[in-house]
């Protein structure tokens, strides 16, 4: 522009009206600087709300997931569709939370993005896994660098795989045996190398060292605790100081079968029992009517069966391994009944001798002069007498798992009942 004099003039054809693109340009500039208008801040402010509704919607979900595995109820329902009457428990509690609570019902269902209901199988499953993970720190941290013992058993489940479930037994911070179910793996086979691999396997999942073990407790199966090739003996091979004990319950068993095998008299003894238990257990009134003939009855044939109780005696001391028997009756020293009626500084020094990993030489001498004075160095010896807790994993895994719900994963089964087992538990 060489006339100056028309500056004004030109500025303002320049501007032109209201919606002219000058104005236009300007009226963006202002809202650009205006941070509150900004799309940065409109974004933020936005990721803001979502978040905030989110929590409530995350804390619902997250509360009905641990009550159902507190309970050990199944997730699903076989008809999840809107017009269903029954969507499952999940669904169905997440429902019933949302009309008693003004605040949830605010992000959730209708009132929550579409991509993010937060109740897919998908975040079940998800949350599900995340309060396994949580229960395992919680056993894990409570373990440390402790020595435990190990407890398995196998079973197939209602889908006809077979499961083996882990148990660890460890004593605490506070000196309280503690027995917790670690996890649930399914087993191609239950040879007793596959076996081995599988727990190989599982403590390094969970960086648990094989040289902190001190016991192993199973049902007595031979591909469990065969002397030269059961996984008894491959763990022993690599840690001499886990020793094996045959399930004391499962022992007292076979004494009874065996007794019953090889005396009629005992044997008709309980195929009487098992017809009454039959036939008065059809009926009530007859149930009824019965309970008391039948402790009678009972009563009078264990008076009677004086040959038959000696016979049960010397079997016991059959089936009863010498090596299993010996340390326990050891540890039997640290009964406190009594005023530690039982202890005995001779046998607690000779429990020391079996565990050479734990009592060097020099240990065992300052050992005895310790013990005079009172039993520290010896209270947390964790060898498992009965395999009960393990046995009850695969009692609640047919809870978990039924006719009705025989295609649940692996993955969310071990999580489902790990998580339902830690019901106790404060970090959950």
């Amino acid at each position: 522009m060489t006339n100056w004099r028309k500056a004004m003039e030109v500025f303002n054809t320049h501007v032109g009206g209201v919606a002219s693109a000058h104005n236009d340009a300007r009226t963006q500039l202002e809202a650009f600087q205006n941070q509150r208008q900004s799309v940065s801040h409109l974004l933020q402010a936005r990721g803001r709300g979502m978040e905030v509704a989110y929590r409530p919607r995350l804390t619902t979900t997250l509360d009905v997931t641990r009550f159902l595995l507190k309970q050990g109820l199944p997730f699903r329902g076989h008809d999840e569709s809107l017009s269903s009457s029954n969507k499952g428990n999940f669904l169905e509690l997440i429902e019933w939370y949302t009309q008693r609570n003004d605040e949830v019902a605010k992000t959730m269902n209708e009132n929550a993005p579409g991509n993010n209901q937060m109740e897919s199988p998908t975040v079940q499953k998800d949350l599900t896994r995340s309060c396994a993970a949580e229960v395992t720190n919680v056993i894990l941290n409570d373990i440390e660098d402790n020595i435990f013992s190990l407890m398995i058993d196998e079973c197939r489940d209602i889908s006809v795989k077979e499961q083996i479930r882990v148990v660890l037994r460890y004593v605490n911070k506070h000196g309280c045996v503690i027995e917790r179910f670690l996890a649930i793996v399914h087993v191609s086979d239950t040879s007793a190398i596959s076996l081995k691999k599988t727990i190989d396997e599982l403590f390094a999942k969970y960086k648990l060292s094989l040289s902190r073990l001190r016991g192993q407790g199973y049902d007595g199966a031979l591909n469990m605790r065969g002397e030269y090739n059961g996984l008894k003996a491959l763990i022993l091979k690599d840690n001499s100081s886990a020793r094996y004990v045959h399930c004391f319950a499962h022992q007292l068993q076979l004494v009874v079968v065996a007794v019953a095998k090889s005396n009629r008299i005992v044997s008709d003894f309980f195929q009487y029992v098992t017809m009454i238990v039959n036939i008065t257990g059809a009926s009530c009134k007859r149930k009824d009517k019965f309970k008391q003939l039948e402790h009678d009855r009972l009563v009078e044939c264990l008076e009677k069966g004086d040959i038959v109780l000696d016979m049960i005696v010397q079997e016991m001391n059959n089936r009863f391994s010498k090596s299993g028997t010996e340390v326990l009756t050891c540890i039997a020293c640290l009964d406190p009944k009594d005023s530690f009626s039982q202890f005995d500084i001779g046998k607690l020094l000779h429990l020391a001798e079996l565990y050479p990993e734990d009592f060097s030489l020099t240990d065992r001498v300052i050992l005895e002069d310790q013990l005079e004075t009172y039993i520290q160095n010896v209270r947390a010896l964790v060898l498992p007498v009965a395999t009960v807790s393990v046995e009850r994993v695969f009692s609640t895994m047919k809870i978990i798992k039924t006719d009705l719900h025989n295609r649940m994963g692996d993955e969310w089964m071990n999580d489902s009942l790990e998580s339902g087992f830690a019901a106790g538990f404060k970090g959950l």
